[in-house]
């Protein structure tokens, strides 16, 4: 498989003691759950692949995308492939069919892709996704955002993030988490101009503003593993800061 992608669960991976407890009383709590991933083989999609399938608190996790995933690590046998095709409906939801959890990591950019790409990926594959998920019968989705999304932005990219993350929010879901993560740092194969030299400031910027500037991607990927980890009774929609993610991801080392 030339053009798979690779995700290694090996010893770098930093859970912490917090996090393996909640997974375990999570599987004991709630068994025969089972987690589908969009975007699996982008920079949040491929960790939040790793941390499920570290975690064991699912009986199968299951990963729409349309580039082959080579996966070495541990519970690889409930590790499922699927094609992705964000514009049939009717497939989507036989996709999600049998989930009860979803991890949306779709998205794109303008730059790489062009204002219409974009949009497509990054509205209507999500919206589709969400959708077809909702009308499987999933019970917690969990999307990954973006710092600064708002509907009423004059900006393309945070105005579409917003209605997104609006729409989601206002399906129905018995529970969905939305999170704003900052600048993801990560080692991009395809790292940007801009992205290459921000990657120099963060550090300067996070030390003036601490939790509010990046965010490491495993650490976005911790923290909806491990929010999906919690005992919520009733239905509710929340919203996860970047500063929320990093700060529950450093109490629990």
């Amino acid at each position: 498989m030339s053009d798979a992608v690779k995700i290694v669960v090996d010893d770098k991976l930093v859970l912490g003691e917090p996090f393996t407890k909640a997974a375990s009383e999570f599987k004991a709590r709630s068994p025969g759950k089972s987690a589908l991933v969009l975007g699996s083989t982008g920079e949040v999609g491929r960790e939040v692949v790793k941390h499920l399938m570290a975690s064991d608190a699912f009986d199968k996790v299951t990963v729409l995308a349309r580039r082959p995933i080579e996966y070495t690590g541990p519970n690889a046998e409930k590790l499922k492939q699927k094609p992705a095709d964000f514009e049939n409906t009717e497939q989507l939801e036989r996709d999600f069919a049998g989930h009860t959890h979803a991890f949306s990591c779709l998205g794109t950019t303008r730059a790489k892709n062009g204002k219409d790409a974009f949009y497509k990926v990054d509205h209507d594959y999500a919206l589709n996704a969400a959708k077809a998920a909702k009308t499987a019968g999933v019970e917690h989705y969990s999307n990954c955002s973006s710092n600064g999304a708002d509907k009423n932005s004059m900006f393309l990219y945070m105005k579409t993030k917003g209605e997104v993350d609006s729409e989601i929010q206002d399906m129905g879901f018995p529970r969905v988490s939305i999170f704003h993560p900052s600048m993801l740092l990560c080692d991009r194969k395809e790292a940007r101009l801009m992205e290459r030299a921000a990657s120099y400031v963060m550090p300067l910027l996070d030390y003036v503003m601490p939790g509010k500037m990046s965010i490491p991607t495993s650490t976005v990927a911790w923290a909806m593993v491990n929010n999906t980890f919690k005992k919520v009774d009733t239905p509710v929609a929340e919203l996860l800061t970047n500063k929320q993610m990093l700060d529950e991801f450093k109490k629990s080392q």
